[in-house]
């Protein structure tokens, strides 16, 4: 690490009987699923929105760069894109100047109790959306909004980009809900409802995204800098028709509508799926890297199926998977075929396909409907 003390001597012994050594615990880099993107296209005749730099920077850090809250510059050579990362809404500033859309959804990200130490912007040739996003789309950030929130064609083929993939969330926003007609049934694409002149897309991701997914729902969510908008039921009704989440007073605070994707599915149950695929993946690469040979037999089948199940009791800990009202546990099952069922051509190429598994979705409580009795003494004629 840069920031590593190199020494060459050995230090001083003291005459002591008691030694006391002393670590220091610095926080780690946030990685996971509820980092920010703000997509920024450009053409390639004009700077990115008020940049302040050129676009030619080596991806090398200097110290200045970093010193400013830069965490990270890259550029794909075959699109120009520019992907980056900053520590804060002043380390934006660098690049995109105070009040500039860039800047301006970042301030309102930075500004929710729950931001992640960082966010990404791209900044990328609109006719070369689909390599741009296909050269940064594992890098640190799962939630990804617009720098100038607009509906167009160029959206809905934006929108079918994260619904091919089904491992990242598109949050769109317009205060025109009629503009969602295209996107009817999309899983991975949020669309809200809110005057673009806040950014509520940014404030939804940086209120809830780093949360420890399964432990909450997406609707009566507080959002800092966001107006609440006084709606009739007969508004409210037609937003929650097309799925989308509106920024509504309810008993005096302003709160999230609802926790859905324009499909219907809810965030958290679709934010659990895909925490579970990627601690699963995660957790058994590991385990193959860390071990010097798993034997394609039962023994090795039983460690495999031992991984799967300590992810899924996790993720059952977090509340992504419903409790079994029988048995009080997890509501979830892992099943393995012996090394005789697999086909001979999968034990010649050491591959086995027979690890599987179901879990129910823990789902969360959105309305409640109670019923009263009053026991009155007048006896009407």
């Amino acid at each position: 690490m840069a920031n590593e003390t190199k020494t060459t001597v050995a230090p001083y012994d003291r005459v002591l009987d008691v030694s006391v050594v002393m670590t220091v615990i610095r926080p780690r880099p946030v990685v996971g699923l509820g980092n920010l993107l703000i997509l920024n296209p450009k053409t390639p005749a004009q700077p990115a929105d008020g940049q302040t730099q050129p676009a030619s920077l080596s991806d090398k850090l200097s110290d200045t760069d970093r010193m400013n809250g830069i965490l990270m510059r890259k550029t794909d050579t075959a699109t120009g894109a520019i992907y980056r990362e900053y520590k804060n809404v002043d380390a934006v500033a660098v690049d995109y100047p105070e009040k500039s859309d860039v800047w301006n959804k970042a301030s309102t990200y930075f500004a929710q109790s729950n931001h992640s130490d960082r966010v990404a912007v791209l900044d990328y040739d609109p006719a070369k959306t689909y390599d741009a996003l296909k050269a940064f789309w594992y890098f640190n950030w799962t939630f990804a909004i617009q720098a100038v929130s607009k509906l167009d064609q160029s959206t809905v083929d934006l929108s079918n980009i994260f619904e091919r993939n089904q491992d990242h969330f598109l949050v769109l926003q317009t205060n025109d809900i009629s503009e969602y007609d295209n996107y009817f049934g999309q899983n991975y694409t949020i669309g809200l409802k809110h005057d673009i002149a806040e950014a509520m897309d940014a404030a939804l991701v940086g209120a809830n995204a780093t949360l420890t997914v399964g432990s909450i729902t997406w609707k009566f969510k507080e959002l800092v800098g966001i107006t609440p908008e006084l709606l009739t039921s007969n508004e409210l009704s037609g937003i929650n028709r097309c799925k989308a989440i509106a920024y509504v007073e309810v008993n005096n605070r302003g709160e999230t509508s609802e926790g859905w994707t324009l499909s219907g599915e809810y965030i958290d149950v679709l934010h659990g799926i895909l925490w579970v695929k990627t601690n699963v993946q995660g957790k058994l690469e590991n385990f193959l890297q860390e071990n010097g040979k798993v034997p394609y037999e039962q023994r090795g089948i039983t460690q495999l199926s031992g991984v799967v199940t300590q992810v899924l009791e996790e993720a059952y800990e977090q509340g992504i998977i419903l409790t079994d009202p029988i048995t009080g546990k997890g509501d979830y099952s892992v099943d393995t075929t012996s090394r005789d069922e697999q086909s001979q051509q999968d034990i010649s190429d050491r591959h086995y396909g027979g690890l599987s598994f179901t879990y129910h979705v823990s789902g969360a409580i959105h309305t409640v409907t109670v019923n009263g009795q009053v026991q009155s003494d007048t006896i009407l004629a």
